[in-house]
């Protein structure tokens, strides 16, 4: 081969090796950036506050018909029903995003029970909801009664055991484990929409305004216009309001 001819050769192959080193370097950059991008993410979530609102009892029918207006806000909810295993509802609320809870099995007031009948109706689903591929690892109280010795009971066994008569904000690490209250939403709290909507906004204040991520637990039952329930109005309108002021829905098991 002729001087030229190498010298020509050995051009395009430092060209090559070139072109594939400037691709190594974007490359790099890029992931780099995507990893940079993905951190910044994740600090804004850890630094996002918001709500955690969930359901007790059991109204399948109800609470179904709502999904679609969960969607909407992109509202996880945290439903704490009262089964013994794992039912049609619970698969369909599972595959929209949401969390299921145990309530025990009965709706039992765990405070006038024999140890016996606390396992039966606490502690025993775990198990089978477990099997099933439920994660369950948060609790709430019927009635929202518990003693301190419930509470280091149950904490063997949930991550989060749950009552039912405080608003009480926390910064988020508080919410991975142990015991925490939740503010009600029912109606029969409320003397008019005007005093719901006003609580609201003073609880969503304080939330947005929070410099580090703080969440608040929220509770009701069914959606309609009983006493133990919130109406379709005041839910969206926390729904809404939340919206507006750049606040997330939780579950308890996002943040645990």
């Amino acid at each position: 081969m002729k001087a030229d001819e190498m010298s020509k050769v050995k051009k395009k192959t430092v060209c090559m090796l070139a072109a594939m080193a400037a691709l190594v370097l974007i490359a790099g950059a890029a992931f780099g950036g995507i990893k940079r991008y993905r951190v910044h993410l994740r600090e804004q979530e850890r630094k996002q506050s918001g709500i955690v609102l969930a359901f007790d009892d059991y109204s399948p029918d109800n609470w179904e018909q709502y999904f679609d207006l969960f969607d909407e806000y992109d509202a996880k909810v945290t439903f704490f029903v009262n089964a013994a295993y794992p039912t049609e509802f619970c698969e369909a609320a599972r595959k929209r995003g949401h969390e299921i809870g145990c309530h025990t099995t009965g709706h039992a007031n765990l405070t006038e029970l024999t140890e016996e009948e606390i396992y039966e109706q606490a502690i025993a689903p775990i198990a089978v909801f477990r099997e099933a591929g439920y994660e369950f690892t948060t609790f709430a109280y019927p009635y929202g009664a518990y003693t301190d010795e419930l509470n280091e009971l149950l904490l063997q066994h949930y991550n989060v055991v749950r009552g039912a008569f405080k608003c009480e904000p926390h910064v988020k690490d508080y919410m991975k484990r142990g015991f925490v209250e939740s503010m009600s939403l029912d109606n029969a709290n409320y003397e008019s929409r005007e005093q719901y909507e006003a609580r609201i906004l003073e609880i969503l204040t304080v939330m947005s305004e929070a410099e580090e991520g703080a969440v608040v637990p929220v509770y009701s039952h069914a959606i309609g216009d009983g006493d133990w329930c919130v109406t379709e109005e005041n839910l969206e309108f926390l729904l809404q309001k939340a919206k507006e002021m750049d606040l997330k829905f939780y579950t308890f098991q996002e943040l645990q």
